[in-house]
């Protein structure tokens, strides 16, 4: 009987266990079930408790989250039950941080989005005096101060300006109200101030109407200034909200590494500021807990670019993309913002294809491994989507108005938040009287506080205060991009943020003001249509001239023969080395007229020969040569420089038409002027940068520049000249040099016509061979000639054809 009795207990201890569990925590059944997502259960088991027992605080805080975090979601009920869980416990942590979250969703209009903002703040404070280190308060106190620093950056006002709404004047007494901090203000202050019912009097020289000051843009910031309107320039207050940001949020990330948004965060103040360098050491941390993060390599592509490290922001972004979802990507791949329909159409062909070209097209310098020009796009589509996006609209940062502008343009040089502190009076009135506080925070049916309540319950006045003073200070603020020969105007009319297009509201059009002057919706759709996009390269270091001609001559296998010849201009070096002591990297590019690379020469140069220096009268330049083999068209040639240390750089660009030589009529291949010819056994060079064509060594000029006592040389070949009965060629050359022709119009022509002949030199000779493709140099003496500019122009007349061929080019004498 003993073992039976005992056997019946053991089977009976699980359940014994499991009931005096649960009468020693009766929430726990409800906590599983809420793990398991049974979250209707959950809701029920926590009902039932709380209704068991109305002073049990936690039961309210789990409710709280039932009704916030599952779908089951009440935001009206989430209040209530956070609420009486305050009421019970109002200095429990996890309760306040629950209270702090659910004050952190979207508000259906300005007034609101402002009281939750100023209870948020006041919560986190009280958090923190319980809790220093709780990351959720410190991140919420970095992102008021986030928003601080948005707001005062570049801001300024205009005290006594009036944008036209009925109404809505301004005093001198709202420029010290301006300077007050919400905390400054107190309820009796606005319902006393004297400034704020009373208009000015007709005398009042504070008050300024802007349609006396003139008729047409009235975001003309700088017309306003010389037309003696005060700008007053608030943007003092943004490095307080800065330093305060950067020290909150750095602190929550201190406190919880982990806490994802917290990053992003921290990297949008980083860049509204432009301290990368800070941003840097912050990603470095990121990366220690979210190394595949594309967000991570997206930001160190952006904060390595604005620091001029272009190779580790080319790495960065590639690596971003590696982890980038597809639809992502495919933004950082679109160039919808950039084509015309013709271009569209194009790429629809081969998008791949497409892309490369256009981006070969924009890349200011092949030289380097990366396109400048590609990351620029990449760092504006980042920096756009980094403090542009529109969450509550669902829009990234490339898609708002402001990141489309930013995409085309980049940042503007001056970029400007205008604050006219002239609408929202109205609507402050009425918060302070009464009328709005019951609205938005009034006791009602879906359990929003009154005003009188404590933040454990509680609400103080204060919030009231400074949310009634917030109204003064958020009124509609205007965004202006100014980029110097055009600008855009945006707006922010529903005082959260998104902002829009400027366009003038209807009463304006009866005005005096030219209304379009004002319409940017209207004045950007012009500026699109004129100016796509832009961007202007600017070197890392000092930018030099690179001069360089280009000579085509009949190459083999149906090509050409495409010599460029550059020179380096030099300062000061030491004459008596050997060589000019730097290291560089240059680079010789042919680029078709699809935008394709067709060749490219790369060398790295360690000391510049001093033999291949060519002294002139103001500069000195080391001479060098590339010979590339070119198919017949339009091209450009692109030659370009760097030194190792990035400190010189150089790129310069032309067109070039490359003649098809295979024909059967004569042809003249293009002019190569030289400093010397000679001719050459085994055809090799007979000095240092000379080239060898047939039996000759040439020594090319990168430049159409001689001294006047120098001899010009040039080199130059005919090709398919017709065969005699005898099987000889018969050919006449002149060759004449004269000033070139300066007049225009009816001067020119009547010169012409009486045979005025300018001075000059010239050169004729007769020639006759065997072979139909002849390489001929001639030597001028232009030392008796006047400094200026000449034209040189070469003529071949085959005589057994009857055909001829010209060739002319424009060449400087100088002292």
């Amino acid at each position: 009987m003993i073992r039976l009795t005992f056997f019946l207990l053991l089977l009976a201890a699980p359940q014994l266990v499991w009931a005096q569990a649960n009468s020693a925590d009766p929430l726990e059944p409800g906590k599983e079930a809420f793990r398991e997502e049974r979250y209707a259960e959950a809701e029920r088991i926590f009902l039932q408790v709380a209704a068991n027992d109305p002073q049990n605080a936690e039961v309210q805080f789990l409710l709280a989250r039932v009704y916030f975090e599952t779908p089951l979601r009440d935001e009206g009920r989430a209040r209530r039950a956070i609420g009486k869980a305050l009421d019970l416990e109002p200095e429990n942590v996890e309760y306040l941080v629950a209270r702090l979250m659910q004050y952190r969703t979207d508000s259906w209009g300005f007034l609101s989005d402002r009281i939750k903002e100023a209870r948020r703040l006041e919560i986190s404070r009280v958090i923190l005096k319980f809790d220093p280190d709780n990351p959720y308060a410190h991140e919420e106190l970095g992102l008021v101060n986030i928003r601080e620093f948005w707001k005062y950056r570049n801001a300024i006002m205009m005290p006594g300006l009036n944008y036209g709404y009925a109404g809505m004047q301004r005093t001198e007494v709202d420029r010290e109200r301006e300077l007050l901090t919400p905390e400054d203000l107190t309820l009796d202050g606005l319902l006393t101030d004297p400034g704020f019912n009373a208009p000015p009097e007709a005398a009042d020289d504070t008050y300024i109407d802007i349609n006396q000051v003139f008729l047409s843009d009235k975001f003309d910031l700088e017309a306003l200034e010389g037309q003696g309107v005060n700008v007053l320039d608030i943007s003092q207050r943004a490095e307080k909200a800065y330093q305060r940001a950067v020290a909150h949020l750095g602190k929550a990330l201190e406190v919880d590494p982990r806490r994802r948004p917290i990053y992003d965060e921290m990297m949008q103040v980083f860049a509204l500021k432009g301290e990368y360098e800070d941003a840097l050491v912050m990603l470095e941390d990121m990366y220690a807990f979210f190394p595949e993060d594309p967000d991570l390599w997206r930001y160190f592509g952006l904060a390595h670019y604005k620091l001029g490290n272009m190779a580790d922001a080319d790495r960065s972004f590639a690596t971003a993309f590696e982890f980038m979802p597809g639809n992502e990507k495919r933004a950082y791949e679109d160039l919808e913002l950039f084509l015309t329909r013709e271009e569209r159409a194009l790429r629809e062909e081969d998008p791949v294809a497409f892309n490369a070209r256009y981006w070969t097209s924009q890349d200011p310098r092949y030289l380097t491994t990366y396109n400048e020009r590609k990351l620029e796009h990449y760092y504006r589509l980042t920096y756009a989507d980094l403090l542009y996006s529109a969450p509550p609209l669902d829009l990234r940062g490339w898609e708002t108005q402001r990141g489309q502008i930013m995409v085309r343009y980049g940042p503007p040089p001056r970029d400007v938040m205008l604050r006219p502190t002239v609408d929202g009076v109205f609507n402050a009135r009425q918060l302070v009287t009464g009328a709005v506080v019951e609205t938005i925070i009034g006791s009602n049916e879906e359990g929003v506080e009154t005003a009188g309540r404590s933040v454990a319950g509680a609400t103080s006045f204060g919030v009231l205060q400074s949310t009634a003073a917030a109204a003064f200070e958020e009124n509609n603020t205007y965004n202006i991009w100014d980029y110097g020969d055009f600008r855009f105007v945006f707006e922010d009319p529903f005082k959260n943020g998104e902002f829009r297009m400027y366009s003038p509201p209807a009463d304006e059009l009866f005005t005096e003001i030219s209304s379009w002057r004002n319409d940017y919706v209207e004045l950007t759709k012009e500026t699109i249509a004129r100016v796509p996009e832009r961007y202007e390269y600017e070197a890392p270091g000092r930018q030099i001239e690179i001069p360089f001609l280009a000579t085509a001559f009949k190459g083999d296998e149906q090509r050409t023969d495409l010599y460029v010849h550059y020179g380096i201009p030099l300062n000061d070096y030491d004459r008596d080395k050997e060589f000019v002591e730097i290291t560089a990297n240059a680079g010789t590019f042919l680029v078709s007229e699809q935008r394709d690379i067709l060749v490219e020469r790369r060398r790295t140069i360690y000391g510049l020969p001093v033999d291949q220096v060519v002294q002139f009268e103001d500069q000195e330049l080391w001479v060098d040569s590339q010979v590339m083999q070119s198919p017949p068209g339009s091209h450009e040639v692109s030659v370009e420089f760097a030194t190792a240390s990035g400190l010189t750089v150089a790129v310069q660009r032309r067109g070039v038409d490359v003649p098809d030589f295979n024909t059967a009529s004569i042809a003249l291949s293009d002019i190569m002027l030289a400093y010397g010819v000679e001719e050459t056994r085994n055809n090799a060079p007979l000095g240092p940068n000379e080239i060898v064509r047939g039996s000759l060594s040439i020594k090319p000029a990168p430049w159409s520049v001689y001294g006047s006592d120098w001899p010009i040389y040039l080199y130059f070949e005919l090709y398919n000249l017709a065969l005699g009965t005898d099987g000889l060629t018969d050919y006449d050359v002149e060759i004449t040099l004269t000033p070139k022709d300066e007049r225009r119009g009816v001067g020119r022509i009547v010169g012409n016509l009486l045979g005025v002949r300018r001075t000059g030199v010239s050169v004729t000779f007769h020639g006759a061979g065997t072979n139909p493709d002849e390489g001929l140099y001639q030597i001028l003496d232009a030392s008796r000639q006047d400094i200026g500019l000449y034209t040189l122009n070469l003529t071949v007349v085959d005589n057994v054809s009857s055909e001829r061929a010209e060739r002319e080019q424009d060449l400087f004498l100088e002292n």
